[in-house]
């Protein structure tokens, strides 16, 4: 049995007439929160929503990004490489029940997985909780950046795309009831083991940039003073900056600067602009 995988069932199977009393969430993907085992399980079928023609358009506008493919069974591929590279690494993430079958319309083989269902709350939702003492959310936001760098260290030490979490904003880790962190959502990374450093400053500034918009005011207040005092790493931070206002690509450096030039959100101090700015303003002070 691999690592987060259930290998001891083989010939087990689900079998559902309709899944839609299930539907847990549509969001390109289908989600459903399924009867299992005494308890639950959520099967994700891959982009069930969405035409031949749409998956195909879309992959090529990723490909020609540098990004992976857009079609069912390449997301899940993904996402199944993405969870074992991770459990390897020490990081929570759901587990995986790859040994049983389902059989229900609409869901082909090999464009559906089955997780464990998990109840447990949002690092966003638990930063913003003005009900939890602002030292208490400090420390959990310590704690995060703590792993969170770790990650990108390892990410840029082994030039490995598959441990940036592109969809990375705070709404997709769960604090588990023991006080770690279970990550989620792994099916479109960047395939450049070149630009490895690149992603990760994306990723930083994406995060940070969601965290100030969807927490409150006093954690907002000190957010970028604690990323800045706490993350492992400042010379990552930095290059965060670097990445948004000094592209080594050309042609995305000066899109870039047009952006910020002509588009008046883009010159918030809110915008992933703004907030890049701003961190660095914070990194000067330490």
């Amino acid at each position: 049995m691999r690592s987060g995988e259930d290998g001891k069932n083989n010939g087990e199977k689900l079998a559902f007439e309709d899944l839609t009393p299930f539907l847990l969430l549509k969001n390109g993907n289908y989600l459903y929160k399924v009867p299992f085992r005494g308890g639950w399980a959520v099967l994700k079928v891959y982009y069930g929503s969405r035409t031949p023609w749409q998956h195909f358009k879309k992959s090529f506008e990723n490909i020609c990004a540098g990004q992976t493919s857009y079609f069912p069974k390449t997301r899940r591929r993904i996402e199944l490489e993405c969870l074992a590279l991770w459990r390897r690494h020490g990081f929570r993430v759901f587990k995986t029940f790859e040994q049983v079958s389902v059989d229900t319309p609409n869901c082909p083989p090999g464009g559906y997985t089955l997780f464990e269902y998990v109840e447990a709350p949002k690092l966003d939702a638990c930063l913003r909780d003005a009900a939890r003492p602002l030292e208490e959310r400090k420390a959990l936001y310590r704690r995060f950046l703590a792993e969170w760098g770790r990650r990108h260290a390892l990410a840029i030490a082994e030039r490995e795309p598959r441990l940036v979490h592109e969809n990375g904003d705070g709404k997709h880790v769960l604090i588990m009831p023991d006080g770690s962190f279970l990550w989620f959502d792994f099916e479109m990374i960047y395939r450049s083991r070149r630009d490895v450093a690149l992603h990760v400053s994306h990723e930083i500034v994406q995060y940070i940039w969601y965290l100030n918009r969807n927490t409150v005011p006093d954690f907002q207040a000190c957010l970028l003073a604690e990323t800045a005092a706490h993350y492992p790493g400042p010379e990552r931070l930095r290059d965060a900056y670097r990445y948004f206002f000094r592209h080594p690509n050309l042609a995305h450096r000066w899109a870039r600067g047009l952006e910020r030039r002509f588009k008046e959100k883009a010159r918030s101090p809110d915008s992933k602009y703004g907030v890049a700015r701003r961190l660095m303003d914070e990194l000067s002070k330490t």
